[in-house]
């Protein structure tokens, strides 16, 4: 599925409501035109990036020009996760990624328990903040979302095992977040919210994060 629409707003006092388009990264121009209109056409007043999407570098294209125009705001982020940990690090450094019945698997997530993973995935969420910051309508709303259909393949390693795949995703996230925060203390973090009980969940998102939805597995 090519983008999805988002109707969940954060409403602090401080950001007004904001009901967003999630675009594809892998998404073409003619198309990314045709998702502006339909935006626009269920009053969509948000478009969301992934935070290496083309268009944080190029800003010539139609679409780019009908987003300014009509006013909508930007912000950045979705299914990102392969971009805070690259797969190519994988063939030297395969303890960075999620064990799964005694194999490490390059696909979706990664083991985020492992001290080098989380130094990998801060540098890269600080390469990607700094690049796109600039072009995020302030006050800034990133977001971070697990793997389609796959938010409970993450890590079985041993120091994993103590831990839900729910609660790896937010210690993930909030590694993501303790960067953003240092960039912009007003700057938020869209999250899913696994659905789980309030007394259930070992590990509490982080004071700049939001839930943007929910998802009934963990």
């Amino acid at each position: 599925m090519p983008y999805i629409v988002n109707m969940e707003s954060l409403n602090n006092g401080n950001l007004r409501q904001r009901k967003r388009l999630f675009i594809s990264r892998k998404t073409g121009a003619r198309e990314r035109e045709k998702l502006i209109y339909l935006a626009l056409e269920n009053e969509c007043n948000t478009v969301v990036f992934s935070m290496n999407d083309r268009f944080f570098k190029n800003k010539n294209a139609k679409y780019i020009k009908m987003i300014t125009n009509h006013g909508m705001q930007i912000e950045a982020g979705g299914r990102d996760f392969s971009l805070l940990l690259p797969r190519k690090l994988f063939f030297f450094n395969s303890g960075m990624f999620r064990l799964e019945q005694g194999i490490r698997k390059l696909t979706h997530h990664f083991c985020p328990t492992n001290p080098k993973t989380i130094a990998a995935v801060s540098q890269n969420a600080n390469d990607l903040f700094t690049a796109i910051m600039q072009n995020v309508t302030p006050p800034r709303i990133f977001h971070l979302l697990p793997d389609e259909e796959c938010e409970n393949k993450w890590c079985a390693c041993p120091a994993c095992r103590a831990f839900r795949p729910c609660e790896q995703y937010i210690i993930a996230a909030n590694t993501v977040a303790d960067v953003l925060a240092k960039f912009d203390s007003q700057a938020r973090l869209g999250y899913i919210d696994y659905n789980t009980e309030p007394d259930a969940a070992g590990v509490p998102p982080r004071k700049n994060m939001f839930s943007i939805g929910t998802v009934n597995n963990c």
